[in-house]
């Protein structure tokens, strides 16, 4: 597993939170750590966090943030299909830096924009930061295997893989969330997962299926792009 987290809006993050950020984050992915900072129009910024744990691709040219062009992407998961999406994207004329399927995922964005997911079978949470349309586009998988929360405020928009990394980068107290605590022990581990809401008030789970989209405006849309069918 890796870790992500990151940021996008008004607020100017400083390098020793960054850092705290990154050290609480290697027990996700201790091989390797490094963040980028973007500007955005409107004087806005974009922080993209990444812990590794090397699998696929072990070189340190697979190592993230991985940007190409204007794409920068943080990605925890695994894409079980990415050998054959990547010969779909050799025969278009593509050419491969790495052997990861970091690469592979994101070129698909590139070329198919959030659609990508509906090509993809695996396990995954990301963000990628479009500097082209200045958007963040985040996305869980169909099972919810790979955890992704997140806190809007007026501020911007923070996620992360765990909680206490979103604590850590926006530097915020966050209240407890009484009703999701007495829920749990009245009805038991069953009832968490319910709905989106965590034991932090403000702080919610990103569901399954689910895509998140946060324009340069911090307009928010979270859209649900699959569904079992029976």
């Amino acid at each position: 597993m890796c870790g992500i987290a990151g940021f996008f809006g008004t607020k100017k993050i400083n390098l020793e939170t960054i850092n705290k950020t990154l050290v609480s984050m290697k027990n996700r992915g201790p091989d390797y750590s490094s963040f980028v900072q973007k500007e955005a129009s409107g004087k806005k910024s974009v922080y993209l966090l990444h812990s590794r744990l090397s699998i696929i691709d072990l070189h340190e040219r697979s190592h993230q943030p991985y940007s190409i062009g204007n794409y920068t992407i943080i990605f925890n998961g695994e894409i079980y299909n990415h050998l054959e999406l990547k010969e779909n994207l050799i025969s278009k004329g593509i050419k491969f830096q790495t052997s990861s399927d970091t690469e592979v995922l994101l070129h698909y964005y590139i070329l198919y924009g959030e659609k990508c997911v509906d090509h993809l079978d695996g396990m995954w949470s990301f963000a990628i930061y479009d500097s082209n349309k200045q958007i963040l586009f985040i996305s869980r998988d169909r099972f919810a295997e790979k955890p992704l929360y997140y806190n809007i405020s007026s501020e911007g928009i923070y996620f992360g893989s765990e909680i206490s990394f979103i604590k850590n980068l926006s530097q915020k107290q966050f209240k407890k969330n009484k009703k999701k605590i007495n829920q749990l022990l009245s009805f038991g581990p069953k009832c968490v997962f319910k709905d989106n809401k965590t034991f932090y008030e403000d702080i919610n789970l990103l569901g399954y299926s689910e895509n998140l989209h946060c324009n340069n405006n911090l307009n928010i849309k979270i859209e649900k792009y699959w569904k079992p069918e029976f």
